[in-house]
């Protein structure tokens, strides 16, 4: 029977497989699977906290690491003009692992379709900037806070000041004709 770690491993290959392009980099890998657990509720048990690009848990990179040495995914590192960046695709041993996680995948496919479908077509900085959103709304609603949508872009913008204002609020007002913010106020 699977655990929670295999299960997340068996889910890496699937987000990078049915990735827009057929493949993710890291940024996509972590916001998809904070995505998952934030607003999804599907049970990863990761542990995100805040950071430089939004929501973070290192065992993320740990699980990336472990399905990488599995063969479950590739993960190769390619150069761009402002960098450099990961593609991650599905590995020689993903369908192997996918078997052995067929109940926990089945069980939330709908969940990772939407996720994919949904946010699949944006960047990395993009998803940076809709998980930091979703962060700091659910953040708020746990406080039992309840906010304007502007000032939850205030919010935002204060954590994310590499972000234009109207990149801020045109993704929080997405997000909130989505009905997937929990603290805003009508």
């Amino acid at each position: 029977m699977p655990d929670l770690v295999e299960e997340r491993l068996g889910l890496i290959p699937v987000l990078a497989e049915k990735s827009a392009r057929g493949f993710m980099g890291r940024t996509a890998l972590m916001k998809y699977m904070y995505l998952l657990q934030a607003l999804r509720k599907v049970p990863l048990g990761y542990r995100f906290s805040l950071y430089s690009y939004g929501p973070f848990d290192s065992d993320v990179l740990s699980d990336l690491g472990t399905a990488e040495d599995l063969g479950a995914v590739e993960s190769v590192a390619v150069a761009y003009p402002g960098g450099y960046g990961y593609e991650i695709k599905p590995g020689r041993t993903a369908e192997w692992l996918q078997r052995r996680t067929a109940k926990f995948l089945n069980q939330y496919k709908t969940d990772i379709n939407w996720v994919t479908h949904r946010f699949g077509d944006y960047t990395s900085p993009q998803l940076e900037l809709i998980s930091t959103v979703i962060y700091v709304d659910q953040e708020a609603a746990r406080a039992k806070e309840r906010l304007s949508l502007s000032s939850l872009a205030r919010r935002v913008q204060e954590i994310k000041p590499h972000f234009k204002d109207a990149q801020v609020n045109s993704f929080a007002e997405q997000l909130f004709k989505d009905k997937l913010l929990h603290s805003v106020a009508k």
